[in-house]
């Protein structure tokens, strides 16, 4: 005997493509340590918009993710803990791939109508290769929505979902921006955290200390950030200290305390006792400071028409390139405020290639903005590519 499909929904979280989404939203890049998520209001977001928009009672939530050997992570045990939510793990390749996630997800989608667990699945993902599953499902008497996030300037309303999988579902249910804007937050940098974890109780570090020293309260140093490394010379460091010159080489005024004992650790000789003294980084030639030039990069120079010998107008390749470019200088500036100093200089020791992983950010990123088929261009990779290289020099 048939059993009856039960009259309950089933929510199905691609979580990659939900935190690349919200993360895109908030700092301009998928990079994780580049964001935070407040992931009880996120989950209890989701469902409360289902609930509004469907009286069916929730069977669960399904939350798919991918860690390391398919471990659970901190992060993914304070998710399984929420109620209503399961959380499944793919395995993350080492280059930052997510393996076994959407085979899992479709399993399941197909699994809870084959058991006529629910007649209604809600599908937040954007996946092209969930479109097969969802067939299944449907074949199998059950209705699939499309959870979206809203986006007015795309065509489908929808914010990075695949036309093939938006052909397949029943229909498209928008997700308010605002959603995210309340659970997504950009991360704070790693050296304004650790100055705010030195600094005494009720101290305040200013409102013009930044994580890379940018800005600084009258009276005091900067704080250095990551890759901001002491000066150097081949005396040693007090010989460095008597060569330098301007208003930072002369040290804070008379009578003046440093913002924090970060800064005071900064400023102090080497072995202090009690003091922490700051990692320096890879030491280079000046010569080595420079970007290195990638080949095919686009020239920046004005074009002049043959015509008239006045500039001629601005090429749609060349907003092409501004555009893919953004999307490198955003990622360095996120990822260079989310590392330690360990970190940066595994990357710089592997100068000039990119870790897969920040790699992988970067393509995807851009394809995200400027589309897939033209971030598939080799000169577009080769562009973005060095300009994380040039931004990172900037930084460092």
């Amino acid at each position: 005997m048939l059993l009856s499909m039960s009259r309950k929904s089933v929510i199905f979280v691609d979580a990659g493509f939900l935190l690349a989404t919200g993360g895109l939203r908030v700092t301009g890049n998928s990079l994780r340590s580049a964001f935070s998520v407040q992931y009880k209001n996120l989950v209890d977001g989701i469902q409360e918009f289902v609930s509004e928009r469907d009286s069916r009672d929730l069977l669960r939530m399904y939350w798919y993710d991918a860690a390391k050997d398919g471990v659970f992570s901190d992060e993914h045990k304070r998710i399984g803990l929420l109620p209503g939510v399961k959380v499944r793990l793919g395995r993350m390749s080492y280059n930052g791939e997510q393996k076994g996630v959407d085979l899992k997800l479709g399993l399941d989608l197909v699994g809870v109508a084959r058991n006529r667990s629910a007649d209604v699945a809600y599908l937040l993902s954007g996946d092209d290769d969930l479109a097969e599953a969802v067939e299944a499902a449907q074949d199998l008497g059950m209705k699939v929505v499309l959870l979206g996030i809203e986006n007015q300037g795309h065509r489908l309303g929808v914010t990075a979902v695949a036309e093939h999988l938006a052909l397949q579902v029943d229909d498209i249910a928008t997700l308010p921006q605002s959603l995210l804007d309340r659970c997504f937050a950009k991360s704070a940098p790693v050296a304004e955290a650790a100055a705010q974890a030195a600094a005494p109780a009720g101290a305040s570090l200013g409102n013009g200390v930044s994580s890379n020293g940018a800005g600084h309260a009258p009276g005091t140093r900067p704080v250095p950030g990551p890759g901001v490394l002491p000066a150097f010379s081949p005396a040693g460091p007090e010989a460095g200290a008597a060569t330098a010159s301007g208003p930072e080489a002369a040290g804070p005024p008379a009578g003046a305390e440093p913002a924090d004992d970060s800064v005071s650790a900064a400023a102090s000789p080497a072995g202090t006792p009690g003091r922490p003294v700051p990692t320096p980084g890879p030491r280079r030639a000046p010569q080595d400071l420079r970007p290195v030039p990638a080949a095919g990069m686009v020239r920046r120079e004005p074009v002049y028409s043959t015509a008239t010998g006045a500039p001629a107008a601005q090429s749609p390749w060349f907003d092409l390139v501004e555009s893919a470019e953004a999307v490198a200088v955003s990622l360095a500036d996120n990822w260079h405020g989310s590392v330690s100093q360990r970190e940066l200089n595994e990357l710089l020791a592997e100068r000039p290639l990119l870790p897969p992983t920040i790699d992988r950010v970067l393509i995807k990123d851009c394809a995200a903005k400027i589309g897939e088929a033209k971030t598939d261009l080799q000169d577009i990779r080769k562009a973005i590519r060095a300009a994380f290289w040039r931004r990172l020099d900037e930084l460092v």
